[in-house]
This record gives structure tokens, C-alpha cells and sequence, in this order.
């Protein structure tokens, strides 16, 4: 904002220029359109965050925001957004899918956030998109399935049910293995299938998904898994660079001797408490 202000202000030895009406009217409009780059910062710039859940509606904000920049009738806008959406488009690229699927997993959103969001994003082309999204999910789910469900049913349907099992005295035994055999068809599809069928949570309150996939792993064992490695990407590097920078605080040229664990317990613990 400071150079923006800077082009309206020429200053010279012995002249000033103030803004015209004009020129105001352009920084208030400036300001409202930075108003959400500014929160959305904060947000990318915490350290604090753990799941990569939360970022997902923010930069579908953005994407619409640019879009609608870049029709803008002040050419100063206009410019601006055109520089801006190119490096945009190109993060977005890369990191869209994750977060989408994350917003997936979140139980307040799952496919309604896509799908509300796509359509503004993507126009006649969202139905598109939204159905990739969810092959992808569906796919990246069945990769942790360790053997095609099929194929392990079929090798169950080779086992007697009526031979004896040395169980250690559990005589329901057999009954775990007949539950397994005619249970596993395509469980990694019907899990899935069933977490998206289930009604949204809604949006009141603080809301813990780690609380939450931690009470409902044993119903979603397979998801759960997933969530794990999915929420915990991290989709900025300002966590990793205030570690970083944090460093400079405890080696300083007065203290600038301190054995290599010794910084290293330092720094840990301060993030830890």
C-alpha cells in the first residue's frame, strides 16, 4: 500500500500533489479488495495451525477474488490481479487436490464445500472438477488397502468353517473369520461410501477434527489412516522458517558457544510449551 500511495503522492523539492477524488475513490477500493489478502495471511502465516483442513475455503476466496480483479474497470486493479493470478494458478496447480481432499475428510464439510465452492470457481465446468476431486479421493483410499479386497474375498471362500481352530478357548473364532469373508468386499469403497452419506456436523462451536477421527477410527479404520497423512501436510513454509529464524534468538555474538544439543533442547522446548 505504501508504493501505491507513493505513485499518487509526487512529491518534489517545492510541490506537493494531493490525491484527487478519484485517486481516493482507487485506494478505498484497493483497500477492501488487500482486506482479505490481510486475513488470509494471518492464517498462512500461524504457526500454531496442525491440519491442513483450514486453508482450503481461504484460497477458494482468493481464486474468486482474482477473478473478479482481474474484470475490474480500474486498470491499476486489473494489473495487479493479472500479475497475481499467474503465480496463484500455478500454486493452486500443485496444492488444490490436497487440500480439497482434506476438506473431505473434515466431517462439517466433506463434498458440500466442494461443491459450493466450485461452481463460483469453475462455473459450467464444476461438476467436472467435483467428480475428480472425489476419484481422486476414492482412489488415494484404496492405496492403503494393503490387497484388492476381491481377491482376499475369494481366498477366504476356500476356508472351511466347520474345521476345528486351535482359538485358545475363544469359540467364536470361526465366527470373526466368517464375519471377515463375507464382509470384505470392496470395504475400502462402502467406508468411504459411508462417511460421505452421513449428514454433515454443523458448523457450531470449536471443532477438534483430531478429537473427532480419534472417537471414530475404529468405524472408519481405513480413513483414519488417510487423515493422518493428509492433515498433517503442510501446505506453508512459515512454520519451518520461524523454526529457523527462532535459532537467531538463542546464538547471539554474546552467546554464540552453546554445544549443538544444548541450542537444540532449547529451541524444541520453547515450541513444545
Amino acid at each position: 500500500m505504501q508504493l501505491f500511495f507513493n505513485r499518487l503522492v509526487h512529491t518534489d523539492k517545492n510541490y506537493k500533489q494531493a490525491p484527487s477524488d478519484q485517486d481516493w475513490l482507487l485506494a478505498k477500493v484497493m483497500c477492501e479488495k488487500l482486506k482479505l489478502f490481510n486475513s488470509v495471511t494471518k492464517v498462512f502465516s500461524g504457526i500454531k495451525y496442525p491440519t491442513a483442513n483450514i486453508f482450503f475455503p481461504k484460497i477458494c476466496e482468493i481464486q474468486m477474488l482474482l477473478n473478479e480483479c482481474i474484470i475490474s474497470h480500474y486498470l491499476e486493479i486489473k494489473t495487479m490481479a493479472t500479475s497475481m493470478i499467474e503465480k496463484f494458478d500455478k500454486y493452486w496447480s500443485v496444492i488444490h487436490g490436497v487440500l480439497a481432499i482434506a476438506t473431505i475428510l473434515e466431517p462439517r464439510f466433506k463434498t458440500k464445500l466442494i461443491e459450493y465452492y466450485f461452481p463460483k470457481i469453475y462455473g459450467d465446468e464444476s461438476s467436472k472438477e467435483v467428480e475428480r476431486i472425489r476419484k481422486l479421493t476414492y482412489d488415494l483410499v484404496k492405496e492403503y488397502k494393503p490387497h484388492d479386497a476381491k481377491e482376499t474375498c475369494c481366498s477366504f471362500n476356500n476356508f472351511d468353517f466347520g474345521m476345528d481352530i486351535d482359538d485358545g478357548g475363544d469359540c467364536l473364532a470361526g465366527y470373526d473369520l466368517f464375519v471377515s469373508s463375507t464382509s470384505i468386499i470392496d470395504t475400502y469403497k462402502s467406508e468411504l461410501d459411508y462417511y460421505l452419506e452421513e449428514n454433515v456436523l454443523p458448523r457450531t462451536g470449536d471443532f477438534d477434527i483430531l478429537a473427532w477421527w480419534k472417537t471414530n477410527g475404529l468405524k472408519y479404520s481405513t480413513l483414519k489412516q488417510v487423515v493422518r497423512d493428509i492433515l498433517a501436510i503442510q501446505v506453508s513454509t512459515v512454520a519451518f522458517e520461524s523454526a529457523f529464524t527462532n535459532g537467531g534468538r538463542h546464538v547471539t555474538p554474546h552467546r554464540n558457544r552453546l554445544h549443538p544439543d544444548t541450542l537444540e533442547a532449547l529451541i524444541c522446548t520453547q515450541d513444545w510449551l
